[in-house]
């Protein structure tokens, strides 16, 4: 395969295994799974965790508010996620290619 077709079929894979994730992250929560939803979307529990929470509560019983810029994380992770995922979906199928090319050679 050409390189040139290879970067949009990993933007693809990347695209879809994001949706996906997301799409159980949801269902997950709505369950009551939130440590599974936290899991199975990682990107954005890792981009929540990087914006500071505001204390909205007393010290004794703290209440966090969260800001626009939360607004902003949860979509960076959604471009987060399919960068990340589509980089191991293209280092994946170009060793695939590689190894199918090196055995039909011998």
């Amino acid at each position: 395969m050409r390189r040139f077709f290879l970067i949009p079929l990993a933007l693809g894979i990347g695209t879809l295994v994001t949706a996906v994730t997301a799409t159980l992250s949801h269902f997950a929560f709505q369950a009551g799974a939130e440590l599974v939803s936290e899991i199975l979307f990682w990107p954005n529990t890792l981009m929540q965790s990087l914006v500071p929470l505001h204390n909205i509560g007393t010290p004794e019983h703290p209440f966090s508010e969260g800001t626009p810029v939360n607004i902003g994380a949860f979509f960076v992770s959604f471009r987060l996620s399919i960068l990340l995922y589509s980089a191991v979906a293209y280092v994946f199928i170009r060793r695939r290619q590689f190894g199918l090319q090196t055995t039909q050679q011998t």
